[in-house]
């Protein structure tokens, strides 16, 4: 049984032999050569032979090795010259080594373009290994650049119907997170809208209600990477699906599941194509009425709220939009109230997510937005609320708030509004009121932009001369204090 260090000395072994004479042949070696010990390592530790001296997977070294001699090779050499070594390497590579190869050829420049030709039996076999729990994913990354290839694609079509049932729902998991990786490289989905079909199936399937709220997962985790994919799945019609799902499911007694997916998703739809808060406005009324109620929410349903409403209200179009459908009502208005009002009640788990949600907000907004928005959620109170809790000793909820504060200080109307507001100029100059130095290098990048857009914006922001002089002063280094008499006799 080989052990620990008896792997990291075959490993630095290996790595000195291939650097003392690189070339093809040798590296070809060392691969197989590895393959062969994990092999046998892993049958090891599957038998009552098992020891704690066993040899642990070095993943770091491992790594550095494989990326050495794979990164000397041309493309052609690796793919072309020696494609039958990797179709004899791919279906028996220890999993743990087979990813840092995946990886490591999705990187090589120039390897893809191989991978869907002269070498496309390659990129099968690495489909073959989708289903591997532990090479998986990486493989995953690397076919989503391949499935514009249609023999990719049948192969994945044959490994699905291969793996029905619940017992195989981690497999067919493996092949749909392909979709959420293609999503995040390409906005054309079309070569893959059979994979959006069988999502879609395990959707509305009501035999496996885990996989099904998996497979919202995967859609919303798609609408998130951008607009074009977002509108394939309204084309498709499967947004539709969706909103015909929740609303069936509101007779269900596991309704509260469904629902929670459901939200997240048309969010992130959201997010991406805020068209569809007009489109389905059901959804919009229900979370806007989570937020006003939000005291008599559970602590799960009220920190989901708040995530998601975050999302509805990300992008300057969303806002525009949600003004428009509730210009005749004060429901927005109400709703926004209520989560200023949020940020001063709860756990600090809860406030923390809050200020989140609301920083998520601010995020994109005209200047005109943000004080009329700013000014609903709570205007003096919600600036005391926050000064307030960052002289608390709690560094999430500290970091937080820094993090609402650099993000509103954007807009020079929210600046002049601080800048008026007594308490944050009292702490502000308050050289006690950070004593950690990551706390204190934080307010400086607060005071430092209030500088700035004084200076860049002047027409908006009236700050007093005597106040900006003073604020720069702060940020002045101090003197060093003077040595002390042991410091002097050394």
């Amino acid at each position: 049984m080989t052990s620990a260090v008896g792997y990291e000395n075959a490993i630095e072994g290996w790595r000195n032999d291939y650097v003392s004479n690189r070339n093809s042949k040798k590296g070809w070696e060392i691969l197989e050569n590895l393959v062969k010990m994990q092999t046998e390592g892993n049958q090891q530790m599957e038998t009552d032979e098992m020891s704690e001296n066993c040899a642990a997977f070095d993943d770091f070294s491992t790594n550095q090795l494989i990326k050495l001699i794979i990164g000397d090779f041309t493309v052609k050499d690796l793919l072309v010259d020696h494609q039958v070594v990797l179709l004899e390497f791919i279906p028996s590579a220890h999993p743990n080594i087979l990813r840092h190869v995946a990886r490591i050829i999705r990187e090589k420049e120039g390897a893809l373009p191989f991978l869907k030709t002269e070498s496309i039996a390659v990129g099968i076999a690495f489909a073959r290994r989708i289903t591997d729990s532990d090479a998986g994913e990486e493989i995953g990354r690397l076919l989503a650049h391949l499935v514009d290839n249609e023999k990719i694609c049948d192969e994945l079509k044959f490994i699905l119907k291969n793996n029905t049932g619940r017992n195989n729902a981690m497999n067919r998991a493996s092949i749909f997170s392909i979709a959420t990786e293609r999503a995040g490289i390409s906005a054309d989905a079309s070569c893959i809208r059979w994979l959006y079909e069988e999502i879609l199936k395990v959707v509305l399937d009501k035999e496996d209600m885990l996989a099904q709220l998996d497979a919202i997962n995967i859609f919303g985790d798609i609408a998130l990477s951008g607009k074009q994919n977002a509108e394939k799945m309204i084309e498709w019609n499967i947004v539709e699906k969706i909103s015909e799902l929740m609303e069936r499911s509101r007779q269900n007694p596991d309704h509260g599941e469904m629902h929670l997916y459901g939200t997240r998703f048309f969010c992130y739809l959201a997010r991406s194509c805020p068209q569809v808060l007009k489109t389905f406005p059901d959804f919009v009324n229900r979370l806007m009425f989570e937020i006003r109620i939000f005291n008599d929410l559970g602590i799960t349903d009220r920190l989901a709220a708040f995530d998601h409403f975050g999302c509805l209200c990300y992008s300057v179009e969303a806002k525009e939009m949600l003004e428009d459908m509730f210009k005749n009502t004060n429901t927005l208005d109400s709703t926004l109230a209520a989560a200023g009002a949020a940020f001063a009640m709860g756990s600090i788990e809860m406030k923390r997510c809050t200020i989140q949600a609301i920083t998520l907000i601010f995020e994109n907004a005209t200047d005109a937005m943000a004080s009329s928005w700013y000014g609903l959620m709570g205007d003096k109170a919600l600036t005391q609320v926050a000064l307030d809790n960052v002289k608390k000793p709690f560094p999430e909820l500290k970091n937080c708030i820094y993090d609402f504060w650099q993000q509103v200080f954007k807009y020079p109307t929210l600046v002049q509004k601080f800048i008026a507001f007594p308490g944050f100029i009292n702490w502000s100059l308050d050289e006690k009121s950070e004593n950690a130095p990551e706390y204190e290098m934080r307010k400086r990048q607060v005071i430092r932009r209030v500088i700035d857009l004084s200076e860049k914006e002047s027409n908006i922001l009236n700050a007093d001369a005597e106040l900006i002089g003073r604020l720069k002063k702060y940020l002045q280094p101090s003197a060093a204090p003077a040595p002390r008499i042991e410091e002097m006799a050394l």
